[in-house]
């Protein structure tokens, strides 16, 4: 068993350690994460940082992103988002949710490798632009947990069944307005990584085939998901949108933005 191997195995079992713990609290009203928690997580992604890192610079100014390196580093963006994010705050379901994806999701350059040819002569620009893409991609996954932890409190509500849970993962969260108000701070933060995404990307477009934009369907369908999510994010600032409306376009944008990359990704490494 070489060393990768078994950094992707303390790197799974930590976070499956740690999301499974977390879950557990949920059985007491009030209770919390253990002490312990945050440093097992922050030797999990050190571990999982050196494997992944390996696997994507495989030689000086050469970088492979395949389907299975684009999941093993939303996985890691996430839980680093959410790993200081809990040194300030709570954020207990989301980040236990997102623990166990992670456990599994790390494996993926190994169950899915790439035979695509690498990337040679990489700049600054394009690795920053598929660094802001992968970033993007992590908080798309954390506001689609966050819509799922949202819409399960809001039926428990509507059902008048949230109110004699004493224990469970619905007890544990905050009140809805809260919950509405952390998914759009995290769609917020997916809007301005794509962002940047998009505008890094139009410096590699410019260096590599001397046009301001690719006209490919990832670009097109990247640029749709942007102008959902700014239209959203307009709308909720202005209008005050929320519920049906809001999720509707929420889901449009993810399902967009899947689409530009991941599913493309996809196929090209997995189907054909």
């Amino acid at each position: 068993m070489d060393l990768n191997s078994i950094l992707y195995g303390v790197a799974s079992i930590f976070y499956l350690l740690v999301g499974g713990k977390i879950v557990s609290t949920f059985k007491k009203r009030g209770d919390r994460a253990p002490t312990w928690a945050l440093p097992v997580i922050a030797v999990g992604f050190l571990a999982h940082f050196w494997v992944l890192q390996s696997s994507i610079f495989v030689a000086p100014q050469t970088v492979v992103m395949g389907f299975g390196q684009a999941i093993s580093a939303v996985c890691f963006f996430c839980v680093l988002v959410l790993f200081f994010g809990a040194l300030y705050s709570r954020v207990h379901a989301l980040f236990a949710i997102v623990l166990l994806i992670a456990g599994v999701g790390l494996w993926a350059p190994l169950v899915f490798p790439t035979e695509g040819n690498p990337i040679v002569g990489a700049d600054i620009s394009f690795k920053l632009h598929i660094a802001f893409g992968l970033i993007a991609y992590s908080f798309m996954l954390m506001s689609v947990v966050q819509a799922l932890l949202m819409s399960t409190l809001n039926t428990r509500l509507k059902n008048h069944l949230a109110l004699d849970e004493p224990e469970g993962i619905v007890a544990t969260m905050p009140n809805l307005m809260m919950m509405e108000r952390i998914l759009f701070r995290v769609v917020l933060a997916c809007f301005i990584f794509l962002t940047l995404t998009i505008l890094t990307g139009m410096v590699s477009s410019v260096q590599y085939f001397d046009a301001l934009l690719s006209f490919e369907h990832k670009t097109v369908l990247t640029i749709l998901s942007w102008a959902l999510f700014g239209v959203l994010l307009l709308g909720r600032r202005i209008f005050g949108w929320r519920g049906r409306r809001a999720l509707m376009l929420f889901w449009v944008a993810v399902v967009l933005q899947t689409l530009a990359f991941l599913v493309y990704r996809f196929v090209l490494d997995v189907v054909v």
